[in-house]
């Protein structure tokens, strides 16, 4: 169950703050929402792209960092020579965000596993390799956010062999040699994550198709005791899933948290546990 919305998330929604963005093209220093010209001119400026990954129209941390860094001067004065800034948007009102967009926006979250609002990721200037990301802050200004980008963008291709260029031929070879080193590390860190993420998803279906096996099994032994048990048995686990339909919609409503939401929650709950106990003891 959510909470209360604190006076300080309060006010900010009722604001109605909105993220703008460019729909097609790039501005210096501003927002766009096209991807494809913001690769090109990375490229040719040899500037990072920072992904907005944003609820621009009911987020109330997009709406403050929108408000405390990205509108204000000192921000776009920094961001129109070192940036090029993409906002993926999912904003309540749909037509914030063109159709051609929608599916795309869909695909990119999907693709760099965006599980809230705002997420930032900071890519190179080749609009592929991720530098890192960052977060949303009650207390970041123009200045902290833009330290914490140039802390990431350490890291970019072109800041690497712009350092390597004024080392002595030794030390450009040892520097060589570690950043190399550095590179694979992370390239085989990515290819475990990866695995792991398969074999995750593959334990859970496993997961399912042992529960559903055991049912399975369970009902045909049950069927075996008689008619009077299975009966019964088919009574209890019609009841447990008419009220778990029903809790799940209740929650999925997210009652605030109240005295009588509480009590109503533990009734709920409580009544679900019974049941499941009775069901596992057939």
């Amino acid at each position: 169950m959510k909470k209360t919305h604190s006076f300080f998330a309060a006010a900010l929604l009722l604001t109605g703050v909105v993220h703008a963005a460019q729909i097609d093209g790039v501005t210096p220093g501003e927002f766009t929402m096209d991807l494809e010209a913001a690769r090109k001119v990375a490229a040719e400026k040899k500037l990072p792209i920072l992904l907005d990954f944003s609820g621009s129209d009911w987020c109330g941390w997009c709406q403050l960092m929108d408000s405390n860094v990205f509108a204000q001067a000192e921000w776009k004065n920094y961001a129109a020579s070192n940036l090029v800034m993409v906002l993926i948007d999912f904003p309540q009102d749909q037509s914030l965000v063109p159709e051609k967009y929608a599916a795309r926006n869909e695909a990119l979250s999907a693709a760099y596993g965006v599980e809230g609002f705002p997420t930032f990721v900071l890519l190179d200037d080749d609009g592929e390799t991720e530098l890192g990301r960052l977060s949303a802050g009650q207390d970041k200004t123009p200045a902290s956010f833009q330290a914490e980008v140039e802390a990431l963008g350490r890291n970019r291709a072109a800041v690497l062999a712009a350092f390597a260029a004024g080392l002595s031929a030794e030390d450009k070879a040892t520097f060589e040699t570690l950043t190399a080193t550095l590179a694979e590390k992370k390239a085989e860190l990515e290819q475990v994550e990866t695995a792991l993420a398969a074999a995750q998803i593959r334990a859970d279906e496993l997961s399912e198709e042992i529960g559903a096996a055991n049912t399975e099994l369970k009902e045909f032994r049950i069927g075996l005791s008689g008619p009077e048990q299975l009966a019964e048995y088919t009574a209890l686990k019609t009841q447990f899933e008419t009220e778990m339909a029903a809790f799940s919609e209740w929650i999925a409503t997210q009652p605030e948290e109240n005295p009588e939401n509480m009590t109503k929650f533990e009734t709920m709950r409580s009544s679900l546990m019974a049941l499941a106990a009775q069901l596992e003891a057939f």
